[in-house]
């Protein structure tokens, strides 16, 4: 009788131990969204990570190997964990010390950040990136707009006035008086 007690009390303390983890990724099937992780002597079979979204509106953001994680285990059984990503380490400690900043850093020198005390919002990419922005409805900016750098429009660009083509048109188009003779004189030789 003592000895089933002890048994079923060494199996609650195994449980209660095994709830909450904290461990490290050590495998990563990106195409199931699965990973393994190493918790002290437990090593855990393929589990699912935590996202923010998955219905309708699907977050996805993986986390990688060697990263230090959160392991949940409903009824301290590992088998049946969840990841929860991630805590911060000596070699990879928080991006910003501010709480008024939300900032992601990516691996390439990509940097995102929002610091709501100052109202700004600032993306670096690194050297050579690209950026695209797709709306088939449109795009609308409501403030200055700075750019260094060269602009080019496949389609016309148009102000409060008239279109740049509208502009060409009549630039190419104009004529002059001579002052000597009073005579029209003829189109700019170099239309734009």
């Amino acid at each position: 009788m003592i000895n089933h007690i002890l048994q079923r009390l060494a199996e609650v303390e195994r449980r209660l131990s095994n709830i909450v983890l904290i461990g490290t990724i050590t495998d990563a099937d990106y195409h199931n969204a699965l990973v393994k992780v190493e918790a002290g002597p437990l090593e855990t079979g393929w589990l699912h990570w935590m996202t923010a979204r998955a219905s309708h509106d699907v977050d996805y953001w993986a986390p990688e190997i060697g990263e230090q994680v959160l392991l949940l285990c409903p009824d301290g059984e590992p088998e049946l964990g969840v990841v929860l990503p991630a805590l911060y380490q000596n070699p990879f400690p928080a991006t910003d010390n501010r709480p008024t900043v939300r900032r992601t850093r990516f691996a390439d020198g990509a940097d995102l950040s929002y610091d709501r005390e100052a109202h700004a919002f600032k993306i670096m990419l690194p050297e050579g990136a690209t950026t695209a922005l797709i709306s088939q409805g449109g795009v609308s900016i409501v403030g200055d707009v700075h750019v260094t750098g060269h602009i080019r429009a496949t389609e016309d660009i148009t102000d409060h006035t008239r279109s740049m083509q509208e502009d060409r048109d009549i630039y190419n188009g104009h004529t002059h008086r001579s002052p000597e003779t009073g005579a029209e004189t003829s189109t700019p030789g170099a239309p734009q």
